[in-house]
């Protein structure tokens, strides 16, 4: 270890830390770096304890330091820093008291930035697309230096920080609960992909919930580049003025990085839309952010164009399930905002069978009325279908709760030429532990119906 990082851990010896959410991802990871560097800590988490003995079994920490049930300010005692689990909020009494008190709360990521703070950081956020602009765009950098991709993506920054202290580049996927109240992070490229209705069960207005994403670059300086999506109204009024910025724009806007008569631009450099595996309307925003951050990181634009070209499509985002019995099956079930199912249908020509529904995020969905041309039935399930099929009312519509019977009146009501569409606008956690999950029930039920 360098003599820099040694003393970097060597000034939080006096810290007593509190680990607040215990997920397999943020909170183990953090725990176990902080065991493993001899630090102190304890563990809040309001599930039982016996929820969390296969994870506390990987460590060594004694029983009267994991504090389980009510997180309490009781749990304060002795606490001189909190590392906060991203799906924690901070309108919790234990939380609300601790910044109260001056005890520092800070995000795995902000927390870890004195150790990143000379890496080339990538930082992307954005209500949708985040993890594919945050792939594609690690994948691109990759051709000119070692690349490791974490944050948001379901790889904490803590479970990786060796691998991250020895590579070139680290891009980061950041979501909205990681962003809020920064006190350090400073990314040297970010940009925010979009900004739609989302988490309104986490912020008070969606003025908060954009302020969160804006945080991305409170602490950034005029050495560091934010890249603009010209394209999106919330997120170019918010054009940071003390940034280098870099514009993209996919609907021929004048910007540095564009997009017109199928074809990308990137400093002059063409690449057809056609050559590209990713497909869908929203893709071209984020091939052109992702490749816009890529050559202001140095990387040839002929060497960007060939890395955007084979970079190919992640499981169940818009994903082209593939052609049974002349219709085609798209696979989206990781759009969860009503942004992302218009997104979807705004790449289709129309005769869309269109599945929505799952644990209710009380977003509004009536932008969806605009598309009653494209839709042919409009297939609600789950907890958020009786509201999603009274607000929406398209004149063909059905609503069952069971996720299977959904699908399977949904492929009933398909004609060869149809396309059948899983975009739920919901998360999955009404009837799936996840979207990943529930994406590969709908995939099976296809399939099994056209053996």
């Amino acid at each position: 270890m360098s003599a820099d990082r040694q003393a970097l851990w060597n000034r939080l010896r006096d810290d007593n830390f509190l680990v607040v959410g215990f997920t397999e991802r943020t909170g183990f990871s953090v725990a176990a770096l902080l065991e493993a560097h001899g630090l102190r800590y304890r563990i809040s988490e309001i599930r039982p304890r016996d929820e969390l003995r296969p994870l506390l079994a990987r460590l060594r920490i004694a029983d009267h330091d994991v504090l389980c049930g009510p997180q309490t300010p009781d749990q304060l005692a002795g606490i001189t820093r909190i590392v906060l689990s991203p799906g924690v909020p901070r309108t919790i009494p234990l939380v609300v008291e601790a910044e109260r008190r001056g005890i520092p709360v800070l995000g795995d990521i902000d927390f870890l930035y004195p150790f990143l703070r000379h890496k080339t950081l990538v930082g992307i956020t954005g209500t949708d697309g985040k993890t594919t602009t945050a792939s594609l765009t690690a994948e691109i950098l990759a051709a000119g230096g070692s690349t490791v991709l974490a944050g948001n993506v379901g790889v904490p920054v803590a479970a990786r920080l060796d691998e991250i202290l020895a590579c070139d580049f680290v891009v980061l996927e950041l979501s909205s609960f990681m962003l809020e109240r920064l006190h350090q992070f400073r990314p040297t490229f970010s940009t925010i992909l979009n900004i739609a209705q989302d988490h309104v069960d986490r912020y008070a207005s969606f003025a908060e919930y954009v302020e969160a994403k804006r945080n991305i670059v409170r602490h950034c300086t005029a050495d560091d580049l934010f890249v603009c999506n010209l394209d999106d109204p919330v997120v170019a009024a918010a054009v940071p003025a003390h940034l280098r910025v870099r514009t993209f724009s996919a609907s021929g806007r004048r910007a540095d990085y564009g997009y017109a008569d199928g074809t990308f631009s990137f400093r002059g450099h063409p690449l057809r839309y056609s050559d590209c595996l990713l497909r869908g309307v929203h893709n071209v925003e984020n091939i052109l952010a992702a490749a816009a951050i890529a050559c202001e990181a140095g990387l040839d634009p002929e060497v960007v164009a060939a890395a955007v070209k084979r970079f190919r499509p992640l499981p169940h985002r818009f994903e082209h399930v593939g052609r049974f019995g002349g219709v085609d099956v798209y696979d989206d079930s990781k759009a969860t905002t009503v942004h992302a199912v218009e997104a979807a249908l705004r790449s289709l020509a129309g005769n869309v069978v269109l599945i929505v529904g799952g644990r209710e995020k009380n977003l509004d969905v009536s932008p969806l009325r605009s598309h009653e041309a494209k839709i042919k039935l409009l297939m609600c399930y789950g907890e958020a279908g009786p509201r999603i099929q009274g607000t929406v009312r398209h004149p063909r519509s059905e609503n069952v709760f069971r996720f299977e019977e959904a699908v399977e009146r949904a492929l009933d009501a398909c004609a060869p030429g149809d396309v059948l569409l899983l975009s739920p606008a919901c998360t999955s956690w009404d009837q799936f532990s996840s979207y990943e999950v529930r994406g590969a029930v709908f995939q099976k039920i296809v399939r099994k119906c056209h053996e």
